[in-house]
């Protein structure tokens, strides 16, 4: 997203307000965004479909314009999806174990912002974490299981991203220039700043096959296999 908030008719709610991370309906700050949204435009905003709807009509003459979001921030997403006036980009991580890291890592230390490479940071796991350990899984998973689904996308993935010589054709097409993160760092090794990292991708084994064979009962015949 900052590097895309670098292009000229690339419209992002950043360029407008202070939008954290350009998440327009981020759950926390929606109403704030929508009064902000309801001033630049004259609509009388009361929900995050008519914020979006907002956002679009503001940069209706813009070359693109979007956001960042998640897929449980959307009551509707099925429909939300399947627009064609919309071109979705989707973002996954295949290393699940450093992703449900880096989210245990971001919530104790209260931040999700960081840009790769070492860390100076280091987390245990323990049992106490057991429980919400498991639920970040399952957020992982259902995660990747929705976005792989999304019809017509371009799919990135996060450690491709990362590397110098990074390019998607589909992406360069999209914004009609070479898109790429202008000096990337490494995705940072999870297993340097966890420092029981073993005993935790052990735990982690067993909660993702039941994850993929429950999966696999509710849709019979597609995989659920992401790693």
């Amino acid at each position: 997203m900052d590097q895309l908030a670098g292009f000229q008719g690339v419209a992002l709610p950043c360029k407008d307000i202070d939008c954290r991370d350009n998440e327009l309906v981020h759950p926390r700050f929606v109403q704030e965004y929508a009064s902000a949204y309801s001033r630049l435009t004259g609509w009388a905003i009361t929900s995050p479909g008519q914020l979006i709807e907002a956002f679009f009509e503001h940069h209706g003459e813009a070359d693109l314009a979007g956001f960042k979001t998640m897929f449980n921030r959307h009551p509707d997403l099925s429909r939300f999806v399947t627009r064609e006036d919309i071109q979705f980009i989707t973002l996954t991580r295949r290393d699940i174990p450093a992703t449900v890291a880096s989210f245990m890592l971001a919530l104790e230390q209260q931040t999700w912002r960081r840009s790769g490479g070492d860390t100076a940071a280091r987390w245990t796991f323990c049992k106490a974490h057991a429980q919400q350990v498991a639920a970040n899984l399952e957020y992982v998973f259902q995660s990747n299981m929705v976005l792989s689904q999304v019809p017509g996308a371009i799919k990135l993935v996060y450690e491709d991203l990362c590397q110098a010589n990074f390019m998607n054709p589909d992406l360069d097409a999209c914004f009609g220039r070479h898109v790429a993160i202008d000096q990337p760092k490494s995705p940072t090794d999870a297993s340097r700043y966890v420092s029981n990292w073993d005993e935790f991708v052990e735990f982690l084994q067993p909660h993702w096959q039941a994850l993929k064979a429950r999966f696999a009962q509710q849709r019979p015949g597609v995989s659920g296999d992401r790693g």
